[in-house]
């Protein structure tokens, strides 16, 4: 069950899918509907999930997000490495099924240990965090997570979740909030505001890319050494990419378990 709904007396529950758009924009600025039809099992993970906007909606937000990134950020022009990411990259999203796609992997040229996707495929992968991963099974640790991600469809549930929670949608007409849905995709920074995954999601996204990494033919104990170094490598800070992540301890005893369950260790 989704646990996410407005209280409401009986007679205001609302089938949302059957709802124009505009109609349910007014009725959650108010606060005058509890949404019954905004679950949605994902099949991935056989969670239902509160969603509140449309794929296409979302990947349309993408490409806005990804537009201002590349224009932001310069790239690693290092042919070598783009190709090794790209084949990597290329595995992974395949092994998840996703392979009909469209992806996009882009090398960023800054020391971050770092790397995010966008539910419309666009992968930024940075050389900081590629100066690390010395074997490619640590690069499909950290694409098998972002991986994760999409196919968890976590942007779309943390844009539903802060809209239900706070009634943030005020837009007008049918457009979404594009400040929302920029911190929903994990942008929130650049327009000042954070949304980060929850641990749940975090966790999610670990496991889904196990078993990415497993159908793709890399070594998934590999993923506990990463960690390991991805843990210890941030000094009194930890690395960007963990710094809304579960605690590396934590995370790798659960990994580990994982993969002993699994009769992969």
């Amino acid at each position: 069950m989704c646990d996410h709904a407005h209280a409401a007396p009986a007679a205001q529950l609302v089938d949302v899918s059957k709802m124009d758009r505009r109609d349910l924009l007014r009725g959650l600025a108010t606060g005058a509907l509890v949404l019954v039809a905004g679950c949605a099992t994902n099949p991935e993970t056989g969670r239902s999930q509160l969603i509140l906007i449309d794929e296409s909606q979302l990947q349309q937000a993408s490409l806005q997000a990804w537009s201002e990134m590349r224009q932001q950020t310069p790239q690693w022009r290092n042919a070598a490495a783009q190709r090794r990411l790209e084949a990597v990259g290329r595995r992974v999203v395949n092994a998840a099924g996703r392979g009909n796609q469209s992806w996009e992997f882009v090398l960023f040229d800054s020391d971050q240990k770092n790397a995010f996707v966008l539910p419309g495929g666009q992968v930024g992968f940075y050389r900081g965090l590629y100066e690390i991963c010395d074997v490619d099974d640590y690069m499909a640790t950290v694409l098998g997570h972002e991986v994760g991600h999409v196919t968890g469809r976590h942007a779309a549930e943390r844009y539903s979740r802060e809209a239900a929670t706070q009634t943030a949608l005020q837009v007008a007409g049918t457009q979404i909030n594009s400040q929302l849905a920029m911190a929903a995709l994990g942008l929130g920074a650049q327009v000042g505001l954070s949304l980060p995954f929850s641990r749940e999601q975090e966790a999610e996204a670990d496991i889904l890319g196990i078993n990415y990494m497993h159908a793709a033919g890399y070594d998934v104990r590999q993923a506990i050494p990463f960690w390991q170094r991805m843990g210890s490598g941030g000094g009194s800070r930890p690395p960007e990419f963990l710094s809304t992540h579960p605690d590396p301890d934590n995370r790798i005893a659960r990994i580990r378990a994982y993969i002993t369950q699994q009769g992969w260790g």
